[in-house]
């Protein structure tokens, strides 16, 4: 995963977009298979967290306060 994620974050340093999107592709790939080993629904458990990330409020940029 480590190796992955490099991969892209050395294509967005150059500003290299077509291989900014194949490894996130790549990235995808990878967290789809340990989500599936794992019995989880990735896209589930990623509508969930957007739900949850849209109830904080963020103070002066920094902070985050949640209700949770």
């Amino acid at each position: 995963m480590y190796g992955e994620v490099n991969e892209l974050f050395q294509a967005w340093l150059k500003e290299d977009q077509e291989n900014i999107n194949e490894e996130l592709a790549d990235v995808a790939i990878f967290l789809l298979g340990i989500s599936e080993m794992l019995g989880s629904d990735l896209g589930e458990d990623i509508v969930k967290k957007m739900a949850i990330n849209a109830k904080r409020k963020y103070v002066h940029g920094k902070k985050i306060i949640t209700d949770d």
